[in-house]
């Protein structure tokens, strides 16, 4: 990530100032040291400001500016020099006299640059300003042969991530470029023809970790839901097709989750803080997306609509701008999602594409107050008076297929090159910057609805062949049948496959969640089949197997996260049961955990997954949890200390219950949260978690005095008998788990060869400690009592 700055210049001419008007140049390059065929930054600038005869600013800036490099060797290299935003033509600066542009030197030694700019003259309506060319400063600057470590460069000194048990949260520090890797936002999901083209929109993250267990994080209960009971018995409040109109989408941006509340009017959703669960705040509106602008709203509402206003680095696409996006009732909604405010409406849409971290969509259909069908290009910076049509940049006739249907827009490549619409056998590939048509193809074999899918991440498309059972891929720049998958009518249930079932991607490998309860991985290359998942056997389905066919999928650090149940679109009331999340492990297709109860995955970011349960109407967060870490030490009768304390769960979803091992989650998840009778009837047998105790004495020697395991109460033992008396420091460690973050506790220890019965010790502080080990005894001691009890008090409650 470059570093460029934003001059802001006095302005100039006033009155009386003799035409015409000196100018001086200045040029520098960073850093000053750079190695061979590294990126410099170089910035430029004038003065004064350019401006008309009125004293208002001129939009254009300075012009011909030309830039001379002097090589080690005394050569040169001249050239006009582009300004990094792209908006300028080549030699002219901004709007406030300045530019700045990338070089890469080609050999070491020491060099120099500087510009000239010629005199130049300013017209308008209100007069002519006369200007004198400048020759700037020479800039000096170092080149070696040895990779140069700096900031500008590639980001030295560099964030260290986190390690995986050290907790963290939003917002990140800008310093810690770094940390891209272990976060980013999740735009929405959409199984076949998503509103905003982005990787999360078709199932998977890019970007950070995912969880490696069942543990829950929070829970947020979003709608009724379960069984009714009484007269109705076992009938759901989310059953039949309430199951599918009910399913919630998430957006996760800037550490924040949004989403949808059913059965609102007017239509409203809710902010959530995504690593602790608290609800920030409920606003009116609908976001079922997430989308990235590049600018600010004042430069996406001006820019390319002549002459545009102060054109700065800032303001044409040097960060993001994140917006809650909808699109209802011919208008296109932007809200603000730190407040929840609707900060823009465009009027009188028709349905189109957003690419996220641009200002461009496409669609294909009629357009408002056209009866025409086209495919068509938009530019949101071309938009007048927020009226939506006139931001179409490029249309041409939508083409009808060999049965007089209208296509619809399919897909965009990823590096928006490449529109595509299609409708079940028939594509065509357009130009997106020009509308020409650059492909044609019709299919073989017959295609129903929801067999066919853009991939994320790859310039590809998928087609089912429910004949054949097999999946073709095709190129979407090129329109080229790439391969074709072996078939998979060896497995019934599996030649039943739609979109809906859940597919997603990464740059090497397609994964489809199957009917058959299995997951299959093909190779992106030649689509030869890599592995197939274990399904889960099961009674209660008619294919006798934990079916996946809900689109329940997402894709995060080599994971796969997928949903275990009837389909969500056609459930069946009573709802079968034994719905579960199950996560594979994308490299070989093993089971890495499950959790019981119908949680059905919708999105991924910052190392957390968040899903909706089928089965209860409430809002999951899985993901690594805070704990807390507590220890006393205490002398007994013979000279030995026992050290004794707690780790406890601080999650929102449980908070201040046991710490629970990896290996025993799922089970511990299940019998906390998911209501499984017979666990409630028999409490499950779980262990806790590891914890290492070590003390410092009076010398400064670290002692490690062993290790030991919680139990299912979160409490742990451990008899220790120093061989040399005096006062310790007394350290209790959890150092983390895939389930959790460390925490870590320590206390004092006074210790002797006397008795427990002997005298209270003389010493001062020695005194102190003992006084504030009996307190933090006592503390421990009631901790244990109180978890006992609720434990206790849970089981009751259950059992009535």
């Amino acid at each position: 990530m470059m570093l460029m700055m934003a001059l802001t210049q006095p302005t100039s001419g006033q009155a009386g100032v003799p035409q015409p008007e000196k100018t001086a140049g200045y040029i520098t390059v960073a850093p000053s040291l750079v190695g061979v065929g590294q990126t410099l930054t170089c910035n430029a600038w004038v003065l004064p400001l350019p401006t008309t005869n009125n004293y208002n600013p001129y939009f254009r800036g300075f012009y011909n500016v030309e830039v001379t490099f002097v090589r080690p060797d005394g050569t040169k290299d001249t050239f006009m020099p582009v300004d990094g935003t792209g908006v300028y033509g080549p030699g002219q600066l901004s709007s406030l006299g300045s530019m700045f542009f990338f070089y890469k030197p080609t050999m070491a030694g020491n060099w120099s640059v500087s510009f000239t700019m010629p005199a130049q003259n300013i017209t308008d309506s209100s007069g002519t300003v006369q200007y004198l060319g400048c020759t700037s400063n020479t800039f000096y600057f170092a080149v070696q042969s040895d990779t140069v470590l700096a900031g500008l460069l590639n980001g030295y000194p560099w964030a260290e991530l986190p390690n995986a048990n050290v907790y963290w949260s939003y917002p990140i520090n800008s310093n810690n470029r770094e940390w891209t890797q272990i976060s980013g936002d999740w735009t929405g999901i959409t199984n076949v023809a998503p509103t905003v083209n982005s990787p999360t929109c078709l199932h998977a993250q890019p970007y950070g970790l995912g969880p490696n267990t069942a543990h829950i994080v929070w829970t947020n209960v979003y709608k009724e839901g379960g069984i009714i009971g009484g007269s109705y018995g076992s009938l759901s409040y989310m059953g039949g097709t309430g199951i599918s109109s009910s399913r919630n989408s998430y957006v996760i941006m800037d550490g924040m989750v949004f989403t949808n509340i059913p059965n609102t009017n007017p239509a409203q959703f809710v902010c959530i803080d995504e690593s602790s669960g608290k609800v920030l705040y409920q606003a009116e509106g609908s976001a079922p997306f997430g989308l990235h602008m590049p600018g600010n709203t004042y430069a996406q509402a001006t820019a390319a609509q002549g002459d545009a206003p102060v054109l700065l680095e800032s303001s044409v696409g040097s960060y993001q701008q994140p917006y809650l996006f909808s699109s209802s009732g011919g208008n296109y909604n932007y809200y603000d999602p730190f407040t929840g405010n609707l900060v823009r409406t465009i009027v009188n849409a028709s349905s189109a594409r957003l690419i996220d971290g641009t200002v461009l969509a496409f669609g294909a259909g009629t357009i408002t107050g056209q009866t025409a069908r086209y495919v068509y290009g938009w530019n949101m910076t071309s938009v007048v008076n927020n009226n939506w049509p006139t931001g179409i940049t490029w249309k041409v006739p939508l083409p009808t297929t060999l049965t007089g249907a209208y296509p619809s827009l399919f897909a965009v490549s990823s590096d928006v090159s490449v529109v595509v619409v299609g409708t079940k056998n028939e594509y065509w590939g357009y130009n997106a910057d020009t509308g020409a048509q650059l492909w044609h193809i019709a299919l073989t074999y017959p295609i129903t609805s929801n067999e066919e899918i853009q991939l994320a991440n790859v310039d590809d498309f998928i087609v089912w062949d429910a004949t054949a059972a097999t999946w073709h891929c095709y190129s979407i720049t090129t329109g080229a049948e790439l391969w074709e998958t072996p078939s998979v009518a060896s497995s019934p249930w599996a030649s039943t496959w739609t979109v809906y079932y859940g597919e997603t991607n990464d740059l090497n490998n397609v994964y489809f969640a199957c009917p058959d309860g299995a997951m299959r991985a093909y190779s992106l290359t030649d689509g030869h089949l890599l592995w197939t998942s274990t399904p889960i056997p099961s009674t209660e389905y008619a294919n006798n197997v934990i079916p996946f066919v809900s689109g329940g999928l997402v894709l995060v650090d080599n994971k796969l996260y997928v949903y275990g149940g009837y389909s969500l679109g056609y459930c069946i009331d009573p709802i079968p049961r034994h719905a579960m999340t199950v996560c594979i492990d994308a490299t070989n297709g093993d089971t890495i955990f499950t959790l019981n109860g119908g949680v059905s995955p919708n999105a991924a970011a910052n190392g957390y997954v968040i899903g909706f349960g089928v089965y209860d109407g409430t809002t999951y967060c899985l993901g690594k949890g805070k704990t807390s870490t507590t220890v006393t030490a205490q002398q007994q009768v013979g000279g030995s200390v026992l050290i004794q304390g707690s780790v406890l769960d601080q999650s929102a979803a449980q908070p201040n219950t046991p710490a629970i091992s990896d290996a025993d989650m799922s089970v511990w998840m299940d019998y906390t949260h998911m209501q499984n009778s017979t666990l409630l009837n028999t409490p499950p047998a779980c262990n806790g978690v590891p914890v290492s105790l070590d003390a410092l004495d009076t010398n400064g020697n670290y002692i490690h005095i062993g290790d030991t395991t919680s139990d299912v109460s979160g409490i742990f033992m451990y008899q220790w008998t120093p061989t040399t008396p005096g006062l310790y420091k007394v350290y209790a460690t959890f150092s983390g788990s895939d389930s959790y973050y460390s925490s870590y506790a320590e206390t004092g220890a006074t210790v002797s060869n006397a008795p427990a019965s002997s005298p209270t010790p003389t010493s001062i502080a020695q005194s102190s400690v003992s006084n504030s080990d009996m307190l933090m005894y006592l503390a421990i001691s009631t901790i244990a009592i109180i978890i006992a009890i609720a434990l206790v008090g849970t089981l009751l409650l259950r059992k009535k």
